[in-house]
């Protein structure tokens, strides 16, 4: 097995990126720790991390693979600058998987507990919070597999990477433990095994109570823009200026259909922020269509810039702003600078024009229009189960979650669908429906089971309006309320844990393979 260890490795990382690049293959997610977990038997902390490296090199190096266009796009700082800024950022990511194979390992030995209990507490607590440039949790990779998320709205995601975690720990447990202690005869993975049942018993008995009964006969006719743009691209398109921007041509026939609401997304109409005239413009067409509309642009006040989504109602008046909360490091904002003030006009020259200094909105934002509340997100911020729960809670009927965005910078690459199978799972954590216009496509219409009412192609300018459900219950999901529980018992599970490992054992020991 120990010559076998570094290609078990590199299998686990295989299959963990499969599904983000193809979401049809969900199931493998399910599996994927399998052979990197039978690699750890028997090894020591040090050769558990080296082996998590090699699972998490090539599960990023695949499944993100997309970082080398976002840096052509984004700098272009030429073949060789690519390639070492990539292996840069697929290094540091794979210190995810890594850390948690040398904790886990490091707590089976001094703690003696089982791994049906650390291995499902550590994976959702990595995945959860260590630091990453793009965060992605595992069980985004489920978006398909819809009987799987319907108890998100209890749990949130972090749950769910949970389940995903212990039902590798058991299928390793029965596949390379002795015969003696497999399946019939394992009391204790049986007992484990309940979990992820009920999780799933659940989930179905979920999954048809919204597709039959949790709706009533009230819905809103919403439309949304898809510019195709190129990035970075501030021109106006031929045959527009800044105060007849492309967008509200193809918003004129959603007004005609009647549209309650028309949403742009995430293309920067600056302008609006910026010169009076294009502002008064664009109110005044919006009254003519007379549609609501919710748009995005950087805003400037009192010396500090803000990514901000605006919405002008149909009668042609500005009511409301909303100021992104959750910035993009590197891109909005670049870490560590605030500590050296002096330096970060100089890095920022270094590194290009995309790298702006963003501040951070305080509060969430709601727009109400023609009987309906839009909760307005703007790029990355529907990763944040707990943001968008923050945003969700304490509001109404007809809610509707609304998410902004422009990926073009990634090009032709799987990082759109990647984001766009993230945002699925909010809608089911919050019970809301949700709509994300993507630049470039894909954007999709989510209802709160998490099926996709409509999902438009990709790298297509067009226009689309749907008649948007809405669920008959307007009270927050009980994620919504509480979408820190799970993990604070994550919390103390490893607290308690790591108080046995330091205080508890005085001295390293070699516990059974999978106990």
């Amino acid at each position: 097995m120990a010559r076998l260890a570094a290609p078990l490795a590199a299998l686990s990382g295989v299959l963990l990126a499969l599904p983000f690049i193809h979401s049809a293959l969900f199931p493998l997610t399910w599996v994927a720790f399998v052979p990197l977990l039978a690699a750890l038997r028997g090894t020591s902390p040090g050769r558990a991390y080296r082996l998590g490296l090699i699972c998490g090199l090539v599960f990023y190096g695949l499944g993100a693979f997309w970082i080398v266009e976002f840096l052509q796009h984004l700098w272009s700082p030429g073949a060789l600058g690519t390639a070492g800024l990539a292996l840069l950022f697929w290094l540091y990511s794979a210190q995810l998987p890594a850390l948690l194979m040398l904790a886990f390992q490091w707590l089976r030995r001094r703690t003696g507990w089982s791994a049906l209990l650390l291995f499902p507490v550590l994976t959702s607590l990595f995945f959860a919070r260590f630091p990453m440039l793009f965060q992605a949790q595992l069980g985004e990779s489920q978006s398909l597999f819809l009987t799987a998320l319907q108890p998100l709205a209890w749990t949130g995601v972090h749950a769910l990477d949970a389940v995903i975690a212990l039902v590798n720990v058991l299928l390793c447990r029965w596949l390379f433990s002795p015969p003696r202690q497999r399946f019939v005869k394992d009391r204790a993975g049986l007992a484990a095994a309940a979990l992820p049942v009920l999780w799933l018993g659940l989930g179905s008995v979920l999954l048809q109570h919204w597709d039959h009964h949790g709706y009533d006969n009230t819905s809103h006719r919403v439309g949304f823009v898809q510019e195709n743009t190129p990035p970075g691209n501030a021109s106006p398109a031929p045959g527009h200026g800044f105060a007849y921007p492309r967008a509200l041509a193809l918003s004129e026939p959603l007004a005609r259909a009647g549209a309650d609401l028309v949403v742009w997304p995430e293309t920067g109409f600056d302008d609006y922020f910026v010169h009076p005239r294009v502002a008064g413009a664009l109110r005044r067409s919006v009254a003519d269509l007379d549609t609501a509309l919710i748009f995005q642009g950087m805003h400037a006040e009192n010396g500090e810039q803000f990514n901000s989504a605006a919405l002008i109602g149909r009668d042609g008046q500005e009511q409301g702003r909303y100021r992104k909360i959750q910035r993009v490091a590197f891109g909005e904002y670049l870490p560590l600078l605030q500590a050296f003030p002096g330096t970060g006009s100089w890095v920022r020259e270094q590194l290009g024009g995309f790298f702006s200094k963003v501040s951070a909105g305080d509060r969430p934002g709601r727009f109400g229009t023609a009987g309906l509340e839009a909760l307005p997100l703007i790029c990355y911020e529907a990763l944040f189960p707990e943001l968008v729960a923050d945003a969700a809670r304490g509001g109404g009927a007809a809610e509707l979650l609304v998410v902004l965005s422009n990926n073009a910078w990634f090009g032709a690459s799987r990082q759109p669908y990647q984001h766009l199978n993230a945002s699925v799972l909010r809608a089911v954590e919050n019970r809301r429906p949700l709509l994300h216009v993507i630049n470039n496509g894909p954007s999709a219409v989510v209802l709160p089971s998490g099926r996709r009412l409509l999902q438009s192609e990709y790298g297509r300018e067009a226009a689309y309006w749907v008649d948007i459900p809405i669920p008959a219950s307007a009270a927050d999901s009980f994620f919504t309320r509480h979408p820190a529980l799970f993990l604070h018992l994550v919390f103390l599970i490893t607290a308690l844990a790591l108080g046995r490992a330091v205080i508890g054992v005085s001295a390293f020991r070699r516990s059974p393979a999978w106990h």
